[in-house]
């Protein structure tokens, strides 16, 4: 027994983690706070008023990006869109990957309009740090050989960061998933109806009339249990093989249950922040996305 996990983690250690993968995923979290920044108005992400400039600033949100520029938000704005849009491209993972975490934890400590997509972001891209830290390629679609050996360090802790990012991933499930059931709506299965007509955060006016008709039936019952089960399901995807065809359909589901929620609920940053987790959390970090071909590059 002992023999076969050690074999197991030679064979883990001997492959790199550093492919298109988390690539591609750190692009899609980078779009969601991106496209947050690119559509609103510093105005409305970071109001400024006599309230709010009485409340104490702790020290640590005194280093968002957006409290050292508070007196020229117009700068800091250009500053993260630009940082941002070098991630999006995969431009020099080691360098922008700091920068990402330190753009989406300045979103998170002084916008006052954040989703849970947000303060998603700011985790994720910091779990991040030590695979972009030791990921030597100009971009981040580039493949990377495993057949030139390289150091067992840089894996090692490539690996860690998507371990982390998988733990931490499943427990963001269970968590949600379980929470619910300490709530009498969730236990009941109504939870749906009064979250999709909520005044503030239901279905927009076009799809209020479908929703209602759906959830005044007995179907809500069905579909308020159906998130709890789905979201169980996905906190024990942690036990499958990575290799395992479940997690490409727990992928699947998993992005067209949060594209559902992005058009019900309007929450567009939150749907690229946990599609983003999904494809970290889901898809074999060993091996490339063959469909996205770009010139090889060394380890």
């Amino acid at each position: 027994m002992m023999l076969q996990v050690s074999n197991k983690l030679d064979e883990l250690f001997t492959k790199s983690p550093i492919t298109n993968v988390y690539g591609v995923s750190r692009s899609v979290l980078a779009m969601g706070t991106f496209l947050t920044l690119i559509f609103n108005s510093t105005q409305t992400l970071f109001p400024k008023s006599e309230e709010l400039t009485r409340v104490a600033v702790s020290p640590v949100v005194q280093l968002s990006l957006f409290e050292v520029f508070e007196n020229q938000l117009s700068l800091a704005k250009f500053t993260a869109l630009l940082i941002l849009f070098l991630v999006i491209i995969g431009f020099y993972p080691r360098y922008t990957g700091i920068l990402h975490w330190y753009v989406t934890f300045s979103f998170f400590a002084s916008c006052s309009v954040i989703d849970g997509g947000d303060h998603v972001a700011s985790v994720f891209s910091l779990l991040l740090i030590p695979i972009t830290i030791v990921d030597s390629r100009k971009w981040h679609w580039q493949m990377i050989s495993n057949k030139k050996e390289a150091s067992k360090l840089f894996y090692v802790v490539g690996w860690f960061s998507i371990f982390s990012i998988r733990i931490q991933a499943s427990v963001l499930y269970l968590h949600a998933g379980v929470a619910k059931l300490k709530v009498n709506e969730w236990v009941n299965g109504t939870a749906t109806y009064y979250w999709f007509t909520h005044h503030y955060h239901g279905a927009a006016n076009w799809l209020k009339p479908l929703i209602i008709s759906i959830t005044s039936t007995q179907l809500v019952v069905f579909i308020t249990w159906s998130v709890i089960i789905f979201e169980i399901l996905l906190f024990a995807a942690i036990f499958l093989d990575p290799q395992s065809y479940r997690r490409k359909y727990l992928l699947l589901m998993g992005i067209l249950f949060h594209f559902a929620i992005a058009i019900i609920h309007g929450l567009i940053s939150f749907f690229f922040s946990m599609s983003a987790v999904l494809l970290l959390y889901l898809l074999d970090h060993s091996k490339n996305i063959a469909f996205i071909k770009f010139k090889s590059t060394k380890p």
